[in-house]
């Protein structure tokens, strides 16, 4: 039995992209397609708000500017809270309702996907991939004396444009350099050997293992035919590894922060996210905003309860306060319980006919 486990990886310098885009990192989070789905979703509702309110609602009322500015407002101020105090409508309310579940939605996964890429370690590696390595005529690196140099070799590496180093520090130098200046993009060793140059603290920072290209049995004991010797050791091997003590001993030797050989580093930035995430929500809320306005789009539409339920309300549409003249709103057999409910009418500009008959 191996007492490790091996394989043949990619040994890369990392990039430490913490400070170089730290300053737009907020827009990481959502894809661009999904951010102008989402503003484009605000001016939606807005629109839609709008001609529902309009006709009815004496805050939609006045010049373009003010109307424009009114619905706006009411529309992204959801990100924090819902103004109920200027909207009327029953219908009205079924719009923002459901676009309101769609931004909570879209926040809380904004949120979550900053803290991600806030707190989570912010180390790329600089290659990933041989075959790309391959067709860039990259120099590689291997250990002198290694079957490495037959692999790469097979897979199509020049040899020209191949080197070897036999110790840790040639290793390091020569991924610093970098392919253009003398040196190599990337180490191709085993991931023991890798794992044990990664265990020195001064290099666990600036390099890293990556892309397990080939997985070998490992390493093991060698004894002679028919040795009493393979059985038991064997079988404490696999005692051993099954436990924890195979780990403390890796720990005591290569370190705890190294990285284990049956794992290859990932990329801990969080992926952002699509526009495909959310579609369901957007065609929900366009559904809703297509069925409100067309109950609402022409003149001769139903009426439409008012929010206290006294009777239906005129299609007449009310007009400001300060652009009314001395007879205020007539509402001939208009009772009391047909203004607005909040009072956005004064009552002293209300003429009241009662029916004595």
């Amino acid at each position: 039995m191996p007492y490790t486990e091996s394989g043949v990886s990619l040994l890369v310098l990392s990039e430490n992209d913490s400070n170089s885009t730290i300053e737009w990192v907020f827009l990481k989070p959502l894809t661009a397609e999904l951010w102008l789905a989402t503003v484009g979703g605000f001016f939606f509702t807005a629109l839609v708000v709008w001609m529902i309110e309009r006709p009815k609602n004496v805050e939609y009322q006045g010049s373009s500017s003010r109307q424009c500015s009114t619905a706006l407002y009411f529309s992204f101020s959801t990100l924090t809270s819902s103004h109920d105090q200027i909207i009327r409508s029953p219908l009205s309310k079924i719009v923002v309702v459901i676009w309101c579940f769609v931004v909570l939605v879209i926040v809380q996964s904004y949120t979550a996907s900053l803290s991600s890429m806030l707190t989570a370690k912010r180390l790329r590696p600089s290659v990933t991939d041989l075959d790309q390595l391959l067709l860039n005529g990259d120099y590689i690196g291997y250990q002198s004396g290694s079957f490495v140099h037959a692999v790469l070799t097979k897979k199509g590496f020049a040899e020209k444009r191949l080197r070897s180093y036999t110790k840790k520090e040639e290793y390091a130098e020569a991924l610093r350099k970098g392919s253009k200046n003398g040196g190599v993009s990337a180490i191709v060793d085993e991931i023991p050997y890798i794992t044990s140059f990664l265990s020195n603290p001064q290099y666990q920072n600036e390099f890293q293992m990556v892309n397990r290209i080939y997985k070998t049995p490992g390493f093991g004991f060698v004894f002679p035919q028919n040795s009493p010797l393979v059985h038991n050791l064997s079988v404490a091997i696999l005692d051993l590894t099954s436990g924890d003590e195979g780990s403390r001993i890796q720990a005591n030797w290569l370190g705890s922060a190294t990285t284990f050989p049956s794992y290859v580093i990932p990329n801990t930035d969080s992926a952002p996210l699509t526009l495909r995430s959310f579609s369901g929500l957007f065609i929900i809320t366009s559904a809703d905003g297509d069925g409100g306005g067309e109950g609402h789009g022409g003149s001769g539409s139903g009426p439409l309860q008012n929010d206290v339920g006294n009777g239906p309300m005129t299609d007449q549409p009310h007009h400001e306060a300060g652009n009314e003249d001395s007879q205020g709103i007539h509402g001939g057999g208009e009772s009391v319980g047909d203004g607005e409910p909040n009072g956005s009418v004064p009552i002293h500009t209300i003429q009241i006919e009662m029916n004595t008959g």
